[in-house]
């Protein structure tokens, strides 16, 4: 196989993986140089073809995708690996470039991410009003059915009216992603939910939508709130969607 074409491929779709490249070898049928990738789910692909080999290369492989962290191990005598974790860019799509969308992309870059703002009001959506960002002033559901969203992309919908929250949705929900918040009140919410469910979205599709948004820390201006939808999206990042949701039940606003 096409290693590096391999790589980029994951790297578009927005995969965690583990390069493993051998940089020192005594083994007549290992060369140096020859590489492995070692996907997220723990499945091997690549130029070493030895069975037995796979299970010592797994192993520190999945280590080193847990641990964030890349290094040379020995995986066997006289067979030196350097296991190399890629990470792929971090994306956040904020559709709505109301109040809440300035102090939320500013606290996003500043924590890692590569943010688009995306709003129909050139007004509102200016490149002066978020700097260091991508701005689209452009309609929202032509836009985001274009949209290269992966498992990397968190989107976060505050947009300034429900209809304009299922027309972003209907096309967020039909592709993957890492993370997917709504706001808006309760009632707002559920109205949303139950049209998008009559316009053919998976129920289990639409319980994936963080709702009400943000990790509860009882905010109320926008820039707390823009702040506790910042830690829901570190929480998702960092600790997974179950610690995110376990956060939620412990305030009583998810069952």
């Amino acid at each position: 196989m096409d290693i590096m074409a391999r790589v980029n491929e994951l790297i578009q779709q927005g995969e965690t993986f583990c390069l493993a490249t051998v940089v020192k070898s005594d083994r007549s049928d290992i060369s140096e140089g020859q590489k492995s990738i070692v996907l997220d789910s723990g499945e091997i692909e690549g130029d070493i073809d030895d069975a037995q080999l796979d299970l010592n290369i797994g192993r520190p492989a999945k280590e080193a995708i847990s641990e964030k962290k890349c290094g040379l191990v020995e995986v066997a005598p006289g067979l030196h690996i350097f296991f190399d974790v890629i990470f792929p860019e971090l994306k956040l799509v904020v559709c709505g470039a109301g109040h809440i969308a300035i102090p939320l992309s500013r606290f996003a870059r500043e924590v890692g991410f590569r943010v688009t703002v995306l709003d129909d009001r050139e007004d509102f959506a200016h490149p002066s009003r978020f700097p260091g960002c991508d701005v689209l002033a452009a309609d929202f559901a032509p836009t985001l059915r274009n949209f290269s969203l992966n498992r990397s992309t968190f989107v976060v919908v505050i947009t300034r009216g429900h209809e304009h929250d299922v027309e972003c949705l209907m096309e967020i929900l039909n592709q993957e992603t890492a993370y997917v918040g709504l706001i808006g009140s309760r009632r707002r919410v559920r109205f949303v939910l139950e049209l998008l469910e009559k316009q053919g979205i998976a129920k289990g599709r639409l319980q994936d939508v963080f709702t009400p948004i943000g990790t509860p820390i009882g905010a109320e201006s926008p820039a707390e709130i823009a702040l506790s939808i910042i830690a829901e999206l570190v929480c998702v990042r960092r600790k997974g969607h179950q610690q995110a949701r376990a956060l939620r039940k412990a305030v009583g606003i998810e069952p």
